[in-house]
């Protein structure tokens, strides 16, 4: 439950962001919260169809080859989170001028009013599909229900929503750099967390070797089949019993993502609702 309302708690975040930006530079613009939902709308159904067609996928390679593509979608992401933590941090103050560039240009008639919609829908279809891919992992490792990944995604849904509408209204601006901060950390360590499982599902295939069988063993101390470990597991990668080789992917992506984030220039911190304070 834990895993998922963290990461859909910053995704929302994500997105609740960008629509704040656009919101807050076309103040006045006739129908602009029709052109969000409008946007919002076609962002979900992109992502719908991405879930659509990832379980297709599963059931149609359904015992040939299934832990190959459990860890594709792993890995793909890892990809993407990766990606998102790394990008967001180093043009984070650039995407939020972009954004009320946009909206700007569309206040004074030079781009039309449909770039909203465009805009708002790839930023929801980017974090939806990342989304989709992190709940997918969560259910093929099977650690948790689909009932438990759905509650936390509701409770991450929720809660990245209030605290989104709050950064909109200027209520959190001393502490967005340390929001941001932490939950870039929380998702550079479930990143490397995934690349391990899905180590584990190559080296269950028979693709890769576990170089090592068992590097240690912290059964007696933490299960892995517990509430606590299953979480653990999801979140941080925690198994009692590691292969080298599931350490030694969990060990790459964690300095080589959590290395770039760190060496990335203070300069570039998450400064995405600066626009928004200004306003």
């Amino acid at each position: 439950m834990f895993p998922t309302a963290t990461i859909v708690f910053r995704e929302i975040i994500e997105v609740a962001l960008v629509i704040g930006i656009v919101l807050a530079s076309t103040r006045g613009l006739p129908g602009r919260f029709n052109l969000v939902l409008a946007g919002l709308g076609l962002g979900v159904l992109g992502s719908v169809i991405i879930a659509f067609f990832t379980e297709k996928i599963s059931q149609a390679i359904d015992g040939i080859g299934q832990e190959v593509f459990n860890a594709s979608v792993m890995f793909i992401a890892v990809g993407f989170l990766s990606w998102t933590v790394i990008w967001m941090k180093t043009h984070g103050r650039e995407l939020a001028q972009n954004l009320k560039a946009v909206g700007q240009d569309v206040m004074v008639g030079n781009k039309s009013v449909y770039v909203l919609v465009g805009v708002i829908a790839l930023a929801t279809f980017r974090e939806g599909a990342e989304i989709v891919l992190f709940t997918y992992g969560m259910a093929a490792s099977g650690a948790f229900s689909i009932t438990e990944i759905v509650t936390g995604g509701m409770i991450g849904a929720v809660g990245g929503t209030v605290i989104g509408l709050m950064l909109y209204l200027g209520l959190l601006k001393t502490a967005q750099k340390h929001l941001f901060a932490i939950t870039s950390w929380m998702l550079i360590v479930l990143t490397a967390g995934m690349a391990a499982q899905g180590a584990s599902f190559l080296i269950a295939a028979g693709i890769i070797p576990e170089l090592y069988p068992q590097v240690w063993d912290t059964s007696a101390i933490l299960s892995g089949g517990g509430f606590l470990g299953e979480t653990l597991k999801v979140l941080v990668g925690y198994t009692p019993r590691p292969t080298g080789m599931e350490l030694a992917f969990y060990g790459f992506v964690l300095l080589v993502v959590g290395g770039a984030y760190k060496l990335i220039g203070t300069t570039s911190q998450q400064t995405r609702t600066t626009p928004l304070a200004a306003e």
